[in-house]
């Protein structure tokens, strides 16, 4: 007759193997001086950029960005640097002892903040606002793109050659699946891997990191977006090496570097917010798809959506205000913020953002 296990044993032994605090299991989020998270988050992002100089040959970086063979190298190397960073960032910032929230809220756990949270009506409510508050922003090209495919329907149409609702519906299926490998590496780049990436790396590690300095929720959404900025700004070294001109380079880094950290701003808001990274990382995959907004048929009478021009701009002006307006309430992203309490249980009556 086989031995009778306890579970409970069997769990022992294996903890005693794999240290899973802080990763699965909560623990208390260590304090930290400012100096330290600086330095903490001015790692992180060398550690991003170096990767993709340290894992990619450069017989692969002489390929183009949007070669298949380069997005897999490029996406391996942010990966293992993501990979570090989660399972480094318990043994930094997990404090030795364990102690419980006064409202006996689970308490800080990687596996919460930074990959899945535990499933349930309120971490769709998070997903759902987060993307819904983004889409709201995004109010002005969406108009614009309906009415641009309402524009071509009526052209087809006086050419004897109307299209259904359902002809529109099935082109526009077809022009979001890749019909190569590139178009797929391209797909996966943009809308899974550098997202999730990306705001593990600068959100999900960096912010908690500042706030358990016990700086603001408001100074830490506006500091952290800088070392996000800043892991761009490399880009200008490639293009110095392929010809390009100083001043259009200048133009094009200093732009990029502060879009880049205007969206920075606002995913650490609303990171803050809702605590968990998977709620702003869609959010971000939505932005990669949107690109930026296209704004050329406001000055060329020749364009398409030039006639529709004011609607375009109210448009515009109308989803901003009313992005500005509900970022203000609880209704799409909850107030008061979630994550400084899982931080650490002494800085969990901080300001709201």
């Amino acid at each position: 007759m086989d031995a009778w296990i306890d579970p409970r044993s069997l769990h022992n032994s294996t903890c005693t193997m794999i240290d899973t605090r802080g990763i699965v299991e909560p623990c208390s989020h260590r304090d930290c001086h400012p100096g330290m998270a600086i330095a903490y988050c001015s790692v992180l992002a060398l550690a991003y950029v170096g990767s993709l100089y340290v894992f990619v040959p450069p017989v692969i970086r002489k390929l183009s960005r949007d070669h298949p063979t380069h997005i897999k190298y490029r996406s391996q190397a942010c990966l293992i640097v993501c990979a570090g960073a989660i399972l480094s960032y318990p043994s930094i910032f997990c404090a030795d002892e364990n102690t419980t929230n006064d409202d006996n809220r689970p308490l800080f756990s990687v596996g919460r903040t930074m990959l899945l949270p535990p499933l349930g009506d309120e971490s769709l409510r998070h997903i759902f606002g987060v993307f819904l508050h983004t889409c709201i922003l995004y109010t002005g090209p969406s108009v614009a793109c309906l009415l641009y495919k309402y524009e071509l329907r009526k052209r087809s149409s006086k050419q004897g050659s109307p299209p259904t609702v359902s002809d529109l519906a099935k082109g526009y299926v077809r022009s979001l699946r890749p019909n190569n490998e590139q178009q797929l590496w391209i797909a996966l780049r943009n809308y899974f891997i550098a997202p999730w990436t990306e705001e593990i790396i600068f959100r999900g590690c960096m912010i908690q990191a500042l706030l358990a300095t016990e700086m603001s929720n408001k100074k830490t959404a506006i500091v952290a977006p800088f070392f996000f900025g800043i892991a761009h700004i490399h880009h200008a070294l490639k293009r110095f090496s392929q010809g390009e001109k100083p001043k259009l380079i200048l133009l094009t880094t200093i732009f990029q570097f502060l879009y880049t950290s205007l969206f920075g701003s606002y995913a650490s808001h609303a990171f803050i917010r809702v605590g968990s990274i998977l709620s702003v990382t869609i959010s971000h995959s939505y932005c990669n798809w949107m690109g930026l907004p296209d704004l050329s048929c406001f000055g060329n009478s020749r364009h398409t959506l030039y006639p529709y021009r004011l609607i375009i701009f109210v448009s515009y002006v109308v989803g901003i205000v009313s992005f500005w307006y509900f970022f203000r309430l609880s209704v799409l992203l909850p107030l008061p913020p979630e994550l400084p309490g899982l931080i650490n249980t002494k800085h969990s009556s901080m300001q709201m953002v």
